[in-house]
């Protein structure tokens, strides 16, 4: 059995749908079980990292979790190991690497260190751009045919978030990857102007670009995010480091299929922009 962590997110959904295909035992964790809106026959389990506590039955007969990070790794953790799960996966984030002074880089190394202190069987998983950051962009296609981001021509290879997932279920379902720190991307480096052509491709519509200042990308994140991660993110999209804009090899490395370009997870995800 296989515990799922923000199984009603991008990568957490893929990944419950994959393993479900493969007709692995898989539980989804929520804290609203009724408000989850899982399919038909999925073994869905309540429970929240904020209290540990709650998780003992959706621990029960799991032997590896997917773990998303919660800030309460180490509590978490705890219990995980009292309920005889003995591997875990974790997402976390290419920044630990490549900005490891970084908030974002800080807080997930803790996450990773928490991990690699529980005794258990671990694999971390560090995505660099999710392409699925773009469905931050429905609501303006909602209004138009015009999407506005800035840092125009800055070209990372965002990576399908159906691939972090095949990564993650590898990682999961087989041997050999204790110990393993994989780097993920996508096949290929794409400007956002290249993005927002590829997501008109998939939907029919001719789409265009238009850049606008990080101040006025600031202040519409700000609704959403805290100053602090909307600060690392802007420096992120417009000063990657070399190594956050190469396309790296490791999707296909461990999955053995090669990583799906940016046009793929358009096609995929059309229906988060209709």
């Amino acid at each position: 059995m296989i515990l799922i962590s923000g199984a009603t997110g991008n990568v957490g959904g893929e990944l419950l749908r994959q393993l479900r295909a493969e007709g692995v035992a898989v539980r989804a964790l929520t804290r609203d079980p009724a408000r989850a809106g899982f399919p038909a026959g999925v073994d869905v389990a309540e429970g929240d990292f904020v209290t540990p506590q709650s998780l003992a039955k959706a621990l029960s007969g799991v032997e590896a979790l997917f773990l998303m990070m919660s800030g309460n790794e180490a509590a978490v953790l705890e219990e995980a190991a009292r309920a005889g799960v003995r591997r875990i996966v974790l997402l976390s984030t290419m920044a630990v690497e490549t900005r490891p002074d970084s908030f974002i880089g800080k807080v997930h190394q803790e996450a990773e260190s928490a991990v690699e202190e529980s005794g258990l069987e671990w694999t971390f998983l560090r995505p660099g751009q999710f392409a699925s950051n773009t469905r931050s962009w429905a609501a303006q296609l909602a209004a138009g045919d015009v999407v506005r981001t800035p840092y125009a021509q800055v070209a990372l290879p965002a990576v399908h978030s159906g691939d972090i997932a095949a990564v993650a279920r590898t990682a999961l379902t087989q041997d050999g990857h204790a110990g393993a720190a994989y780097a993920l991307t996508g096949p290929a480096p794409i400007t956002p102007v290249e993005q927002v052509a590829a997501i008109g491709e998939a939907i029919g519509r001719k789409l265009r670009h238009e850049e606008i200042t990080p101040e006025r990308a600031q202040e519409a994140m700000a609704a959403h995010m805290s100053a602090e991660i909307v600060a690392a993110t802007l420096e992120f999209l417009g000063s990657p480091t070399v190594a956050e804009t190469q396309a790296l090899p490791t999707v296909e490395t461990v999955t053995g299929k090669p990583a799906r370009t940016f046009a793929e997870w358009a096609r995929d995800n059309a229906d988060s922009f209709r």
